[in-house]
């Protein structure tokens, strides 16, 4: 609830726009990220080359997330939090796929 003065405004603030575009984009980005983890487990390790362009598609949809997430931020007079939800997941996934290029980089 917002203080005005000594008054309380019960008025909710919508969710920003962006902030739903950035959440469809995050739950694209984790359905293809399984599905590539899923391919190269199968493979035992050899992953073939649509498991790479499909880990390459949740990395771009990764960083759409995030930019939609940033731009969630420039909406005024609206509510910010699944925005925040989306750029930490969207931060988790971008660090898993780091995590998994420096280490593919040593194998």
């Amino acid at each position: 609830m917002e203080r005005i003065g000594n008054k309380v405004s019960y008025i909710r603030k919508p969710l920003a726009t962006y902030s739903f575009v950035s959440l469809g984009l995050i739950v694209a980005a984790y359905i293809f990220g399984i599905i590539s983890v899923m391919l190269s487990y199968q493979n035992m390790g050899d992953a073939p080359l649509n498991a790479a362009a499909i880990g390459l598609c949740s990395i771009v949809t990764t960083v759409s997330s995030i930019v939609y997430g940033v731009f969630a931020f420039f909406e005024k007079e609206k509510n910010y939090l699944l925005a925040k939800v989306c750029l930490v997941f969207a931060g988790i996934a971008m660090c898993f796929w780091l995590v998994v290029i420096v280490a593919a980089g040593y194998v």
